[in-house]
């Protein structure tokens, strides 16, 4: 048990070094600055999503300032609690601490899954108290105390003040205690108190939409499930961004273990067929309708990668006997799937850690990976520098874009500039620009995959190209920016 512990730890403690040293290295994608951002402008929610992600980051901003490092530290720390969670998860399914091993070293070998542990989202809250749901409800079921309803009621709420899917826990939860027949624990003064606990702790997210005509559910709802119509053509984009995604192999193995689950008696299997089935069917059928994004589903890939390695390392479970010769060769491709899977994936995360550290390789001009978060700092320094110049009396940055906003005004930080984003779109920061742009002479920050003819789009009593400036990295031209000032802001011209 000792050396088991050991393992875990050991491989949770390498794969944190390793994210802990990368994570410095290059800039904040536009989730992560955009929810960096909901501690400097602390509230009770927001459009986008509730609170936690927030009040998680307040304290380290409060406290230290911004750094890349330190925005991803929070994520780094909940992954390897995720980590040892899932473990623990599926030692406790298959009795076998090695194949448990094996499955924290598979999911840590996904790639979406190796950048979600450097964001912190929503989601990275979701993963450890999907987990630590899973674990209470088993609990509850052996031993029906006070403190498991107390801590189930705790758990929901958080995931509550996470993320607005954390809805989707609650079906499963009646699921399998109406699948258990145990009504004395679904239907009781105890589940009521929990159901209290919940709601009390999501109390900020429900007032806060309340003030708000419940901006933050009606923007959900029309993000998630898009438009009116179905088409089939959203379904298989989703499908294949999750295939490769996570590892195309990965992926098979989720599925196959997903399938397979259908017909185990195990509870713990049958839980996470339960929690795990309720966001791939709900995100499924959403897909229809819009793209999902691939880390939407990201709570089905956290538990069905494990199953799926949880059946392949043990021998062929069937009903029917069969020869011993053909299932020791089953077995034997099934194994040889299962390691070829996890060290296909472990060396390709691996390869784009050291490129992602090193930066090694020259790509062709705005061809680089690197162009969503690298040069933005660089932006706003220069930005900073020119605003320096003018000594206008009412100045400040603007962007046409939201992801371009979130990142700048993330880097303007520092600097104590002030940002608008100057969009159409309803969105968070139309909560937190307080004071209209109208009367500021706004210096339009312009990248080349964002771009607008201000000239043509806004009302400006002069338009000004002040000056053009090129990311590069290794040579090569990662984005290009032209800074354009707009004298006297005026709106735009539609």
């Amino acid at each position: 048990m000792i050396k088991a512990n050991r393992d875990i730890l050991l491989l949770i403690a390498l794969f944190s070094l390793i994210r802990l040293a990368v994570s410095p290295s290059f800039g904040l994608g536009v989730d992560e600055a955009h929810y960096f951002l909901y501690a400097k402008y602390l509230d009770l929610s927001y459009v986008d999503h509730p609170p936690l992600v927030g009040w998680f980051h307040a304290p380290i901003y409060y406290l230290f300032g911004t750094s890349e490092f330190l925005v991803r530290l929070p994520a780094i720390i909940l992954f390897a609690l995720t980590t040892y969670l899932l473990y623990q998860f599926t030692a406790a399914l298959s009795g076998s601490r090695q194949i448990a091993l094996l499955a924290a070293l598979a999911v840590n070998s996904s790639f979406l899954f190796n950048a979600l542990s450097f964001m912190l989202l929503p989601d990275s809250f979701l993963y450890p108290l999907m987990l630590l749901l899973i674990f209470t409800i088993k609990k509850m079921e052996e031993s029906p105390q006070l403190k498991y309803f107390v801590c189930l009621g705790v758990l929901l709420g958080l995931s509550g003040l996470a993320k607005y899917t954390a809805i989707l826990f609650i079906p499963p939860l009646a699921a399998y205690f109406i699948i258990k027949r145990r009504y004395d624990l679904l239907v009781s003064k105890q589940m009521l108190l929990a159901a209290i606990i919940a709601l009390m702790l999501v109390s900020p997210v429900l007032y806060w939409n309340l003030q708000n005509d419940f901006v933050s559910f009606r923007y959900q709802t029309g993000h998630v499930m898009g438009s009116a119509s179905i088409g089939v053509k959203a379904f298989f984009t989703s499908l294949a961004a999750q295939f490769g995604s996570y590892s195309p192999f990965l992926f098979l193995i989720a599925f196959y273990g997903f399938f397979k689950s259908f017909r185990d008696k195990n509870d713990w299997i049958r839980l996470a067929l339960l929690f795990g089935g309720a966001i791939l069917i709900f995100f499924l059928y959403t897909s229809l309708r819009e793209t999902a994004l691939p880390h939407w589903n990201s709570p089905f890939y956290l538990l069905f990668i494990p199953i799926g390695v949880y059946y392949l390392s043990g021998p062929m479970r069937s009903e029917e006997p069969r020869p011993q010769v053909a299932v020791t060769n089953t077995f034997r491709k099934k194994k040889i799937f299962l390691n070829f899977s996890i060290c296909f994936s472990l060396i390709v995360t691996l390869l784009l850690y050291a490129e992602l550290g090193g930066k090694f390789f020259r790509f062709p001009d705005y061809q680089s990976p690197f162009r969503d978060i690298y040069g933005y700092d660089a932006m706003a320094a220069e930005a900073n520098s020119i605003l320096n110049r003018n000594h206008s009396a009412k100045q400040a940055l603007a962007v046409t874009n939201w992801t371009v906003g979130s990142r700048m005004t993330y880097y303007a930080l520092p600097y104590k500039m002030e940002v608008f984003v100057i969009d159409k779109r309803q969105d968070q920061f139309d909560f937190w620009q307080k004071q209209s742009p109208a009367g500021y002479d706004l210096l339009f920050v312009n990248t080349r995959f964002d771009r607008e003819d201000i000239e043509k789009t806004y009302r400006c009593d002069v338009v000004q190209p002040v000056k053009n400036m090129d990311i590069l990295l290794n040579g090569g031209k990662v984005n290009s920016v032209d800074f354009v000032w707009c004298r006297n802001f005026r709106g735009d011209r539609s």
